[in-house]
């Protein structure tokens, strides 16, 4: 059975380990800086379900840096911010090492994991909690340039994600980037809707629970019509001439509301590109 290491203890790292835990085909250890988060992490799976997390110790050099030692693990898994990526001393990774943390590109990886069979950047979001993450994934293994050993690997990678949502690769790293806004912050922004949609049912006379209601399924409801048609289609179906939809996303178009979508997306992107660009991901600050 696949022996994988998480580093970090947040929320991503949670979603992807309880998706994890229901394949149940990993062992799974947990690490991190701060030795009581990592237990009380493991343990809060332990008291749901029948499964063990396993906390897994580190030692520290002079510097007061956490040493990894990685040689006895097929996966590593890193869930931590970029600033706390260097805190760590990583050592004899020779298996995949999977990366979520936003503007630490696979040149800066190399540097730790000189070694590893293949480094696997994800952008994930939010809806792995429910194993329904949308996920944008770049593979470099550069180490094995061979086509079987590439489709090997491209398997593996795509069993991992797909425990806890779908798995869209790309080609160019740059585009992790960019599934930001069709992804990564796009739960947000999505929920931003939803809160207005329901504060409109509230101000027109709905209770707060029925407009909670009334929005939540619509949201389901939508999901399932996106599986079968372009949002464009969904539009006309819903829109009908001089109707009220129509005179609904009449303002919507007045007041930019498209534009400002797009640009949110985009500043997103940006800031990504800020911190692929800086040392921020140097810095060992809590």
């Amino acid at each position: 059975m696949t022996k994988i290491l998480v580093v970090g203890y947040g929320n991503m790292a949670h979603a992807i380990v309880k998706a994890l835990l229901l394949a149940n085909n990993r062992h799974i250890f947990v690490t991190g800086r701060n030795e009581a988060k990592v237990l009380a992490f493991c343990n809060s799976f332990t008291s749901t379900q029948n499964f063990v997390v396993n906390p897994f110790k580190n030692t520290r050099d002079s510097q007061h840096r956490e040493v990894l030692d990685l040689e006895t693990f097929d996966e590593v898994l890193l869930c931590i911010k970029p600033y706390g990526f260097s805190s760590f001393v990583y050592q004899g990774a020779r298996g995949i090492v999977y990366s979520v943390m936003a503007g630490v590109c696979v040149a800066q990886l190399r540097d730790y994991f000189k070694e590893a069979e293949a480094l696997v950047r994800i952008m994930p979001n939010i809806g792995a909690f429910n194993a329904q993450s949308a996920s944008c994934v770049y593979i470099d293994n550069q180490k094995h340039p061979a086509q079987d050993k590439n489709d090997k690997i491209r398997q593996k990678v795509a069993g991992f994600i797909q425990s806890f949502g779908n798995c869209v690769f790309v080609d160019n790293e740059n585009l992790i980037n960019a599934s930001i806004a069709t992804s990564g912050s796009s739960p947000a922004f999505l929920a931003l809707v939803a809160q207005s949609l329901i504060d409109c049912g509230v101000y027109s006379g709905l209770s707060l629970e029925q407009s909670q209601l009334l929005v939540k399924q619509t949201f389901k409801g939508f999901s399932a019509l996106l599986e079968k048609k372009t949002p464009q289609k969904i539009i006309e179906s819903v829109t009908s001439p001089s109707g009220t939809t129509s005179r609904g996303l009449a303002c919507l178009e007045r007041h930019g509301v498209r534009g400002i979508f797009i640009q949110a997306g985009l500043d997103s992107i940006s800031r990504a590109e800020e911190l692929a660009n800086t040392s921020e991901y140097k810095d060992t600050k809590e």
